[in-house]
């Protein structure tokens, strides 16, 4: 048996915003903009477990949840969660792709209107997998549900792989 581990690293980029000043008499009060803070992915690192296909039942997905906290925000405005894999193939058994891991997203909490987008395979381009509205109150929790799936037919290359490892890059948007 071999663990075949996806490593999931996490980086949050608050959009950058242009300032527009809203004029009132002689006075100039800029909007305000949407701060992400306490980006966190738990756990850190995901792992699958690849078997003999002749023995029996393959383990092949793993949980993780990305969190975060928002100040700032108002109710018109909308965030996003992406994902990334950081190069087409594992390391170290480079015949594995990342698109043989899918992405679920299977619950969206904090703001109002969480959704999340379909199942989609892993890839170098990031991929939208949940987003909602902002809520305006200062540390507003949000949290994404995910699941990771290697597909069954990777399972075989795998087990006889040495370990292999993917890195994963969230990117959290606030507009």
């Amino acid at each position: 048996m071999l663990v075949l581990s996806v490593v999931v690293s996490d980086r949050a980029a608050a959009q950058k915003k242009t300032l527009v000043p809203i004029r009132t008499d002689a006075m100039v009060m800029p909007l305000s903009v949407t701060t992400i803070s306490s980006q966190a992915v738990a756990p850190a690192t995901i792992s699958f477990t690849a078997t003999d296909p002749d023995l029996g039942s393959f383990p092949g997905s793993s949980a993780a949840t990305v969190s975060w906290k928002t100040s700032g925000g108002a109710t018109a405005r909308t965030w996003a969660l992406t994902v990334a894999a950081s190069a087409a193939n594992f390391t170290s058994c480079a015949t594995v792709p990342a698109s043989a891991v899918t992405a679920t997203c299977s619950s969206v909490a904090g703001g109002t209107s969480g959704l999340c987008t379909g199942a989609f395979q892993l890839s170098t381009t990031g991929t939208q997998i949940a987003s909602g509205q902002e809520l305006a109150s200062a540390n507003t929790p949000y949290s994404v549900s995910l699941t990771f799936t290697l597909a069954d037919s990777w399972r075989r290359i795998a087990e006889l792989a040495p370990a292999c490892t993917l890195t994963l890059s969230y990117t959290i948007t606030a507009n």
